[in-house]
């Protein structure tokens, strides 16, 4: 089972488990929604898309991190390939 959590989330994300967690209540909330009422209020929609992007924006800088990072640890270890 925790090997499929891995897969399924990164670990960055994993970090950030209250966003995920609101965002599968919602998802939940607006299936519950669609089932009962034939419909998804645009408000959810709106919140949900939100969530999404968090997520999304807080990988993208996570990745952003680790690319300058690893760049500066490669500049100290002495790797002159990479011109400056």
């Amino acid at each position: 089972m925790n090997n499929l959590f891995d897969k399924v989330f990164s670990v960055d994300e994993v970090k950030v488990s209250a966003l995920i967690l609101i965002f599968l209540i919602s998802s939940f909330f607006g299936l519950t929604m669609y089932v009962l009422d034939g419909d998804i209020s645009d408000n959810l929609l709106t919140f949900m898309s939100t969530l999404i992007y968090a997520i999304a924006g807080i990988n993208a800088f996570n990745m952003a991190k680790e690319a300058i990072s690893g760049f500066n640890k490669s500049k100290k270890e002495g790797d002159n390939d990479i011109p400056i």
